[in-house]
């Protein structure tokens, strides 16, 4: 299984580093991929993280799941027009997208939300285009090959579902308890 999580500056730290670090206790191999100039990629709270790849270096025919973390640098997932395509055949090959906090309306932008059950960061629900919207309590949410969650304060519940769609849902919950998220 293989998931890659694409980095822009102004990325979320904590969407993007718990979901990968979750991706990765799992056994999951889990490629960070900068869609700017730099390796050295800045999250919206001043952190540097180095990007294991440039995009044109990875075989995204490679991957399970392609995940995109929210922050105000969402912005620039919309601007990556080789990033939109691939989102695009993902989609069309009905392998697996996650995105969380802002980026979901990333998706419904360009049209992979439609008839499908989404949530996002409150705000941009207006962003989600032809979907029909679950906002609070719901954590989650996996319609299909589509998988979005709220924000930073999902993250883990975020990660651990793409474990247990990669995985199992054993493996899920056996994270959940050793990482003290759950009993």
């Amino acid at each position: 299984m293989k998931v890659t999580a694409f980095l822009t500056d102004g990325f979320e730290t904590v969407e993007a580093l718990a979901v990968i670090d979750i991706c990765r206790r799992a056994g999951i191999d889990t490629d960070t991929v900068s869609i700017t100039g730099d390796k050295n990629v800045i999250s919206a709270q001043n952190i540097p993280v180095k990007a294991d790849y440039f995009f044109d270096e990875v075989n995204l025919e490679e991957s399970d799941l392609l995940f995109l973390p929210g922050g105000p640098g969402h912005k620039s997932y919309m601007e990556n027009e080789k990033l939109l395509n691939a989102l695009k055949e993902h989609d069309k090959k009905g392998k697996r997208i996650a995105a969380i906090c802002a980026a979901p309306s990333i998706l419904g932008r360009i049209g992979l939300l439609k008839g499908k059950k989404a949530t996002c960061f409150p705000g941009f629900e207006k962003y989600l285009d032809g979907a029909q919207v679950l906002l609070a309590p719901v954590r989650v949410v996996t319609d299909g090959n589509i998988t979005t969650s709220r924000g930073m304060g999902t993250s883990v519940d975020l990660g651990l579902e793409i474990v247990k769609l990669l995985i199992s849902e054993e493996k899920a919950k056996e994270l959940a308890a050793s990482t003290q998220y759950a009993d």
